[in-house]
């Protein structure tokens, strides 16, 4: 299943077109509807897996799919059909095929993952052979590695150091006050302090609001209800409901465990509203530590993860692109490498916005090159769905490129863009300022339509490649 949604994935980013400028031209034929009641069924089918891997049941797909599939095709040939006064482009025609072809790609694939739930169509399908051990990372474990990490410029040497303090401050000052359950600050700094600023604040919030919420439900629990069962199925559907929501939402998980808490020492013969108003009290000191240290002690700010989150997805992105370009350029191309390269990309695509996503809760002063940061996450993102297309030209589309030479100036000057972007972030260097745009000949009548896309393929990508070469003109970082 997940060999099959890794390839879906890359079908659905895939982008063949200017959707702004596709919306313009076929808006009014009103075929565009068509198109968007596929995609909906298909959306729906992918719930459908979802749900049925959460709950081990069998997917159900859409009966009407097929149909719709026809539909669309019948629409696109009439629309072709009836264009002899050129209202609509040829190339915009020849993207609605290939969005159509990519859809068709996509419910193929859709049907093959739901065959994996049923038996009977189970035995019919063909395993594949994978060599595993080329798309896993393994870690190997020396002195050199522990020695490493034992300096103030890795983040977890760093925030193992700060938890070792901010635990020490936690109990002067749990020993300082006069407090029967003082111990409750040094687990909230516990719980609450995380590598990042972004999650320790994230986390201080939820603790704060939980507790608080918490507190005045278990007030309320045993200000009105007496009965020792009653609160011992109370207690037991609290202490469950904990546990339960502890890894999917932790406010809801310390909503439960608070009255939770409180029926247990009911139980155990002491004072409620005490209680309560002490684990509220331990709770804002023990957050308020935990999220001051955070600030102020060997903070880990996401800017300073930067430039390695940039050219990772830079470094990537190149490499995949020149495995793409393989399927081109060589008779046999190894699909091993292009998966390989294709799994690197979205892996840095995915750190990259996370590393994006907790920047933007942070202070902001700390928020260095933000807006730079998002056009340059979003471009790559582009890029990436770009060499996508590309790929799936020639995967599942066989399209061919018989003058391979044509192509070769407008790939190594993309390759160049890609490099001299990446040496522009790693170094702060313009040892050159501006890379001409490397434009395709003219192209004739008899060229077929399979090569005027994939000649509009390449352009695209070297287009947005000089358009994040200029924008790493704006990020500079201190060099040291």
């Amino acid at each position: 299943v997940f060999v099959d949604m890794v390839d879906l994935f890359e079908q659905v980013m895939s982008t063949y077109y200017n959707y702004k400028k596709l919306h313009e031209e076929f808006d009014p034929t009103g075929i565009l509807k068509t198109y968007e009641k596929v995609i909906s069924k298909a959306a729906d089918a992918l719930d459908e897996i979802a749900y049925s891997l959460k709950t081990g049941g069998i997917p159900d797909m859409n009966s009407t799919l097929a149909d719709d599939i026809e539909e669309l095709k019948h629409e696109i040939a009439l629309l072709e059909q009836n264009n002899q006064d050129g209202a609509v482009s040829t190339l915009g025609i020849i993207a609605l095929k290939n969005i159509e072809v990519n859809i068709e790609n996509i419910l193929s694939r859709i049907k093959t993952i739901n065959g994996y739930f049923n038996k009977a169509e189970k035995k019919y399908l063909k395993a594949r052979k994978i060599d595993i051990r080329k798309f896993t990372t393994r870690q190997s474990f020396d002195k050199k590695l522990l020695l490493q990490n034992l300096t103030f410029r890795s983040s977890i040497f760093r925030h193992s150091v700060r938890v070792a303090i901010v635990m020490l401050i936690g109990f002067i000052v749990s020993r300082a006050l006069d407090f029967s359950h003082s111990y409750w600050i040094l687990l909230t700094i516990l719980v609450i302090s995380k590598p990042g600023f972004s999650l320790t604040k994230q986390r201080n919030y939820e603790r704060i609001v939980g507790t608080v919420i918490g507190a005045l439900i278990g007030m309320g629990v045993l200000w009105y209800i007496h009965d020792r069962n009653t609160l011992f199925v109370i207690l037991l559907l609290c202490m469950i409901g904990s546990y339960s929501f502890q890894r999917k939402n932790y406010v809801v998980s310390v909503v439960f465990l608070t009255p939770y808490t409180l029926v247990m020492f009911d139980f155990l013969g002491m004072g409620t509203l005490s209680v309560a108003s002490e684990r509220i009290y331990d709770t804002i000191i023990g957050c308020g530590i935990a999220f001051g240290s955070s600030y102020f002690l060997f903070p880990n700010w996401e800017h300073q993860k930067l430039k390695e989150g940039m050219l990772a997805i830079l470094n990537a992105n190149k490499h995949y692109f020149e495995q793409v370009t393989h399927f081109y350029f060589e008779t046999e191309p190894s699909l091993t490498k292009y998966k390989v390269a294709r799994k690197e990309v979205y892996v840095s695509t995915a750190n990259l916005a996370s590393l994006f996503q907790r920047m933007l809760s942070e202070p902001k002063s700390k928020q260095l090159f933000i807006k730079e940061l998002h056009q340059f996450t979003a471009l790559n993102h582009l890029l990436s769905s770009y060499i996508a297309t590309l790929s799936l030209y020639y995967k599942d589309h066989d399209y061919h490129f018989t003058q391979s030479e044509a192509l070769k100036p407008i790939v190594n000057n993309t390759v160049y863009l890609m490099e001299l972007s990446a040496d522009r972030i790693m170094n702060c260097t313009d040892m050159v300022t501006n890379v001409p745009l490397i434009r395709r000949k003219a192209t004739t009548e008899a060229q077929m339509e399979q090569e005027i896309s994939i000649l509009e393929q390449f352009e695209l990508i070297q287009k947005v490649t000089y358009d994040i070469y200029k924008l790493t003109e704006k990020i500079r970082f201190e060099v040291k």
